[in-house]
């Protein structure tokens, strides 16, 4: 049986303050519109913040079958001259249907750190067959480590 330790296992850990380094974040979004193309933005993701866990929470926005309304989740800028450049399916790739359905999504992908605010997006890939107005959360949390 082999053991296979993170390259910073040891090291990774750190003090955590008096009232912790944990840091959570939300916002909602009531998009009135579920069109191929839209950007929802819910939230800014503060700088220096590593990113672990993803979670949208959202009512039922498509009240019918076909076409079905798909996103995908990523992140983007607040500025775009400082950066960093957008990638609009970070978090979770296009064709996410999760808005079908009223409910709680987690995200997998690799946790990232961020020098510099930026808006988690999730565009849309899919418009909706019968839109159905609801709301779209999404939490984001990871480890208040700083900037460089």
């Amino acid at each position: 049986m082999a053991i296979y330790n993170a390259a910073d296992l040891n090291t990774k850990n750190r003090h955590m303050g008096g009232y912790g380094n944990a840091v959570v974040v939300y916002g909602s979004v009531t998009p009135a519109a579920a069109v191929f193309g839209d950007v929802y933005r819910p939230v800014v993701i503060p700088a220096g913040l590593d990113v672990t866990d993803v979670d949208i929470i959202n009512d039922k926005l498509d009240s019918s079958g076909a076409p079905t309304i798909n996103c995908k989740v990523g992140f983007s800028p607040l500025n775009a001259v400082e950066g960093p450049p957008a990638v609009d399916d970070y978090f979770a790739s296009a064709g996410k249907a999760f808005f079908n359905t009223a409910g709680r999504t987690s995200l997998a992908f690799q946790p990232i750190k961020f020098e510099k605010p930026v808006f988690l997006t999730l565009t849309l890939t899919g418009g909706a067959a019968a839109f159905a107005s609801g709301k779209v959360t999404a939490i984001v949390k990871g480890d208040g480590i700083g900037v460089k």
